[in-house]
């Protein structure tokens, strides 16, 4: 039930300017924690409440409301759950240190705390809650899980719009591969793209018959549907030329080496070798049978005649 009260308490400030007219007309260190023993912060079951019915009922206990020093000291002296002032900018500012050497500021901290005495030891405090008192309104510390939770909360609920709006937008193509927006022009072909897109304009711009706006609407509208398609052809016809021509060459001898620096292989050379060799016996093998066959006939027409 506390649990419950304090997340509710987290989203609600108080303030009471009535009070701090019967207060003198503004808070200082001497009335900050009755002012805000007014507030719905506060415990009426608290060390707080207790002495000061006790003060008001008995004399002996009057002083300890004259000053928040005296009061506080006999609240240290007590077990059970208090309100402590955790910072007066008051006494910050009066104090001879050079980081408060400025006009005193007017936020006030109050911590609700649990102390147990322990004999022989120091008492053992625990804080609760923390409150802080800013002019005369008062607020309530929200808690370090409770921070952390909101973190939290928000960044998964930015993270689940995001997927939820990205979701639809992956575009795969073989050429670009996953793509998240369309493929734009390049910066070299940007002012083609520029003066492609001045002459689409002008062409938009003149009037036409409906009968061929109709058809410029389908048209695009097929070329976008069928992308997806010729890409992918497209991809399969390249590999399959690269299976069936990747080893072939355009011209007769082949290169090898980085750019500038060309080499011939030691494969092609020696088939131009055996090519040129080949092509040297082919122009001299015409003369050998027409020295053969002139003496061959002559050989056969001697013995005929001399034979008549």
């Amino acid at each position: 039930m506390e649990q419950a009260q304090d997340v509710h308490l987290e989203e609600v400030f108080w303030r009471s300017p009535q009070h701090v007219q019967m207060m003198g007309g503004f808070l200082h260190s001497n009335n900050i924690l009755f002012y805000f023993a007014e507030s719905p912060f506060f415990d009426a079951t608290s060390n707080n409440a207790s002495l000061a019915i006790q003060a008001n009922y008995n004399e002996a206990f009057r002083h300890f409301l004259e000053t928040r020093d005296v009061f506080e000291g006999r609240l240290k002296t007590m077990q059970g759950l208090e309100f402590m002032v955790a910072y007066d900018p008051l006494q910050a500012a009066a104090q001879s240190d050079t980081q408060f050497a400025h006009e005193p500021s007017n936020i006030w901290i109050i911590r609700k705390q649990m102390r147990q005495k322990r004999p022989g030891m120091e008492d053992d405090v625990v804080v609760l809650s923390t409150f802080y008192i800013v002019g005369d309104s008062v607020y309530m510390a929200p808690a370090v899980s409770s921070v952390i939770g909101n973190r939290i909360l928000s960044a998964v609920t930015s993270l689940t719009k995001l997927m939820n709006v990205a979701s639809p937008l992956p575009i795969f193509t073989p050429s670009y591969g996953h793509t998240y927006m369309p493929p734009g022009p390049k910066a070299a072909d940007a002012p083609h793209a520029a003066a492609s897109q001045q002459t689409q304009q002008s062409k938009e711009s003149t009037p036409m018959p409906d009968s061929q706006a109709t058809v410029k609407a389908s048209l695009s509208t097929a070329n976008v549907k069928d992308t997806s398609y010729q890409d992918t052809r497209n991809l399969m016809e390249a590999m399959n030329l690269l299976s069936r021509y990747g080893d072939e060459y355009m011209d007769e001898t082949p290169l090898t080496g980085e750019p500038g620096s060309f080499i011939l292989s030691k494969a092609t050379e020696t088939a131009g070798t055996s090519r040129r060799s080949g092509g040297s016996k082919a122009m001299h093998a015409p003369a050998v049978p027409r020295r053969l066959g002139t003496p061959a006939v002559t050989d056969m027409a001697t013995p005929s005649r001399g034979g008549e």
